[in-house]
């Protein structure tokens, strides 16, 4: 897990200069022009069911940063990096901080509407820390498919007025090795040059 750190580290460096440096796309006949590089701070609620042992549902909380690369007026590159954490799960004096780092595709439905819908597919990796027993720090796989409806603020401020994802990871859990995950977030986001 960590060369895929590493990996979109470096990629992140080597596209940043670029992404700095064209600022925003033209989108004649739709409502205004959009920045080429958004970043986003978001609030999370998560129904997860992750404790080791057992697959019993709880609820986390926790937020994510994004940053999206808007490549065509439709199409965006985006990473997502998310944190969720849960105190005294089950009444089992286990507290569970998860950390997600997933990177995709976006797919958005730009219009005249003041409101602007999205879907995106990402894949990286999920870091658990439990404090069972003894302190486990883990990593595995994440998936991440999902959507929301974004709105703006202001010329450079926007609201992500919801976020519904379907998160799956394997992280090794004593029972199945796989967590769905439901997160639903909400935040505002900057659009940067427009």
């Amino acid at each position: 897990m960590i060369h895929l750190r590493s990996a979109a580290l470096l990629v992140l460096m080597l596209t940043l200069p670029w992404a700095l440096h064209a600022q925003a796309i033209s989108m004649a006949g739709v409502r205004e022009d959009i920045s080429r590089l958004e970043f986003g701070a978001n609030f999370n609620y998560f129904h997860a069911n992750a404790p080791p042992g057992q697959c019993g549902c709880f609820s986390m909380y926790g937020g994510s940063g994004t940053v999206v690369y808007n490549i065509t007026g439709r199409w965006a590159g985006v990473a997502d990096l998310m944190v969720g954490h849960a105190t005294n799960v089950d009444n089992s004096l286990q507290n569970i901080t998860i950390f997600n780092y997933l990177f995709g595709p976006r797919y958005t439905r730009r219009n005249s509407s003041r409101f602007t819908p999205y879907g995106q597919v990402m894949l990286g990796g999920a870091k658990e820390d439990v404090n069972f027993e003894f302190t486990i720090n883990r990593n595995a796989f994440g998936f991440l498919g999902g959507g929301g409806v974004t709105t703006p603020l202001k010329r450079t401020f926007g609201w992500t007025i919801a976020e519904v994802d379907w998160i799956y990871t394997r992280i090794p859990n004593a029972k199945n090795n796989r967590q769905n995950d439901l997160r639903i977030s909400t935040g505002i986001t900057y659009h940067f040059g427009r």
